[in-house]
Parts: structure tokens; C-alpha cells; sequence
């Protein structure tokens, strides 16, 4: 069964909001990673996207936030600084 995440990176002042659909957290990190449009990601190089991929996350396992459900966290590194990532398994209408 697929399910929507729905991902909110803060990045060097800004914030980016996207949606993977997939089964579990893992997949829906690496589905993102992989999806993700950097063209609008000012200072977030396609280099940075191709080390994140090959290398992995800083944290495989994200940190789910206590007392909330199905909310998770986790951090990405670039040359330009680090990404802040909390994503959310949401319902789909």
C-alpha cells in the first residue's frame, strides 16, 4: 500500500515544500531525494543532489518527533551548508 509524504526542507533561509508517494520513510527519503527539483533551490547544486544519492543521508533512520504522529526529521549536508528536513505521512483525499 502506497502513501503520501509530504516533505518541508529549510534550506539557507528558504523553505521547500514536495510530496513523494511510496510504501514506507525510507523509500519516501530516497524517492524525494531523488525527485527533487533543484532548479529553484538557490545554492543547492546538482552535485550536492548526485552526493546525497550515491552517499546516503547523514541519518538513514530519521528522528521521528516525540509526541507527534507519523512526522520525522532528519538532516542534509552541501558544500553551501546543512538542509533542515521534517516530512510528514499525510492522508490523500
Amino acid at each position: 500500500m502506497t502513501h503520501l509524504f509530504t516533505f518541508l526542507m529549510d534550506y539557507l533561509g528558504g523553505t521547500y515544500i514536495s510530496q513523494v508517494e511510496c510504501e514506507n520513510k525510507e523509500q519516501a527519503m530516497k524517492l524525494w531525494i531523488q525527485s527533487l527539483q533543484i532548479d529553484q533551490i538557490e545554492g543547492f547544486s546538482e552535485r550536492d543532489k548526485e552526493n546525497i544519492i550515491s552517499v546516503g543521508f547523514l541519518e538513514d533512520d530519521p528522528t521521528k518527533l516525540d509526541g507527534l504522529c507519523n512526522v520525522w526529521h532528519f538532516i542534509i549536508e552541501t558544500k553551501e551548508g546543512d538542509g533542515f528536513v521534517n516530512f510528514v505521512k499525510t492522508i490523500k483525499n
